[in-house]
């Protein structure tokens, strides 16, 4: 409260007399708040100053500063008309000391859209000056963009950067939510990297102890989400749903990505009721986050076998997928437009002959990107749909690959349990020795079949009423797939019998004019 107050009492004086000199005060002291954090105190000042009176090496400050606190206030940086004007002008004055802040923020314009090899050069820059004006601040924010672009293209960069980002911020002292950030990306570049997944969930850790000495609960959420991520991608799917939870419980707002985040971890965990009320409590807040939220919703239908649903949300996700591409499309085309507008405006200063030149080249140029974009649309809807295709058949070849796991599995135990593979395996044909197989044999036997196989011998029963106690224990040995040798000993009967029992049994499952036999019925059923 104390340093509030004498902010705000020098703030005073400084506004009581900005007007005497010839730089207006009033844009050094809107940097300086922005430099504090205080970005809405700064765009307050900035939007009472007239331009039109500015000096241009005032103009150029203003443009810098009004960007910085915009992006301080957590609006992107996707328009150019300010941080452009700033660019143009200490794009020319490498030693001045907002030089290093004017090409961060130009890259960071950059990166917005889509211009990778600008943004790099811009972060470059702004890297190198800043080390030399000992700007710390803006030297690690630069080396974290720039990690955060060759993520793609040059991990080891990308890596080398983010780590001298965290250990120039931890030599000089820094906030903790800048602290945090940057253990995250350098977690993030070694993921990226393919690097041991541990020293990811130990950078983690060390994010999450920095968050919570800072006491946000926005940091602290963020940093169990990444957390719940690294244990994700190391396999312990435990963890992974306990980070989740924690960053859910420490988000402070509607965040989508953090509902989103604990639902897939539910998932995966096979709680499958838990993860259908987290997401019921989670909004999506853009067309990306439906895209993820439906594609999710269908992962859980097929889990639960609703193939019905699951195809509802398979439609879902394709619609939101081709408006994304859409509003894709249309951003390009206006941003294309307004650059050319900007192109048009420009070349009206040179003479009539080069505005020609220049409207040929930019409406070939445009064409061409539009044609390029459409058709890029067009690729990547192929491939989603593809990769859709290719997904749906995994996911049926693992759930026919686990439940014959289940069944296996369930044989054996069924069959150590009751020493019949020792047994059988010592009986002739011709001994017809009987396997005894108690009543708690038997319980345990079905037990066992409704709770690994989808409720076997309950469907069997609900559906054929006509089957006796007897019958149904029968059918459960061809369930698990015993031999005909095998079930003859357990019967002392002859395999001739035990097929004759079997096509008996087409009347009672209602298969008599079937060519299906009851052991293929049962088996599949």
């Amino acid at each position: 409260m104390r340093k509030t107050t004498i902010s705000l009492i020098l703030l005073s004086i400084i506004l009581m007399v900005s007007c005497n000199g010839k730089h207006d005060a009033r844009i050094s002291t809107a940097l300086s708040l922005a430099d504090s954090d205080m970005a809405d105190s700064a765009l307050n000042i900035l939007n009472k100053i007239d331009r039109d009176e500015l000096p241009n090496s005032d103009d150029a400050m203003y443009c810098l500063v009004y960007t910085m606190a915009q992006d301080k206030s957590g609006l992107d940086v996707d328009n150019d008309s300010l941080i452009r004007e700033a660019y143009d002008w200490y794009g020319k004055k490498p030693i001045d000391t907002l030089y290093a802040k004017c090409m961060y923020y130009m890259g960071k314009y950059y990166a917005l859209n889509d211009s990778s090899e600008k943004a790099l050069t811009c972060f470059q820059r702004a890297t190198q000056t800043a080390k030399a004006q000992n700007d710390y601040d803006t030297q690690c924010l630069a080396l974290l963009q720039q990690s955060v672009i060759l993520r793609n293209y040059d991990v080891d960069k990308a890596i080398a950067d983010a780590k001298a980002a965290v250990n120039i911020y931890n030599v000089k002292g820094a906030k903790l939510s800048n602290k945090v950030y940057y253990l995250l990306n350098l977690a993030e570049c070694m993921s990226y990297g393919g690097r041991n997944p541990n020293t990811c969930i130990y950078l983690a850790h060390e994010a999450v102890k920095y968050a919570l000495q800072s006491k946000d609960s926005t940091i602290i959420s963020n940093s169990y989400q990444d957390l719940s991520v690294f244990y994700g991608i190391e396999g312990d799917t435990e963890l992974a749903l306990e980070a989740a939870k924690k960053s859910y419980v420490y988000n402070a707002g509607d965040n989508f990505s953090k509902g989103y985040s604990l639902s897939q971890f539910y998932v995966m965990a096979d709680s499958i009721d838990l993860a259908k009320k987290a997401i019921a409590e989670t909004t999506p807040l853009s067309i990306n986050d439906s895209i993820l939220l439906y594609s999710l919703k269908r992962t859980i239908a097929i889990k639960e076998h609703n193939w019905v649903g699951a195809e509802k949300f398979a439609d879902s996700t394709d619609f939101y997928l081709d408006k994304r591409n859409s509003e894709n499309l249309e951003a390009r085309n206006k941003y294309y437009s307004l650059m050319l507008q900007k192109e048009i405006a420009r070349t009206k200063l040179s003479s009539e002959s080069q505005w020609k030149s220049n409207m040929i080249l930019l409406i070939v140029v445009t064409s061409f990107i539009i044609i390029l974009l459409l058709s890029l649309v067009f690729i990547q809807k192929k491939k989603i749909l593809r990769e859709r295709m290719e997904d749906e058949k995994k996911i049926h070849q693992m759930e026919l690959n686990h439940k014959e796991r289940q069944l296996a599995t369930m044989r054996n135990f069924l069959l150590s349990r009751i020493n019949i593979v020792n047994s059988i395996k010592k009986i002739k044909p011709s001994d017809f020795s009987k396997l005894k197989l108690t009543d708690n044999d038997w319980e345990e036997i079905e037990v066992t079949l409704n709770s690994t196989d989808d409720e076997f011998v309950i469907r069997l029963k609900n559906e054929f009423k006509d089957l006796t106690q007897k019958d149904l224990r029968f059918l459960m040995l061809v369930r698990l797939k015993i031999p005909y040798e095998g079930i003859a000993s357990i019967y002392n009967i002859k395999e001739e019998s035990v097929k004759q029992r079997l096509f008996l049994f087409k009347k009672k499952l209602g298969l008599e004019k079937s060519k299906v036999s009851t052991r293929e019925f049962i088996e599949e059923y």
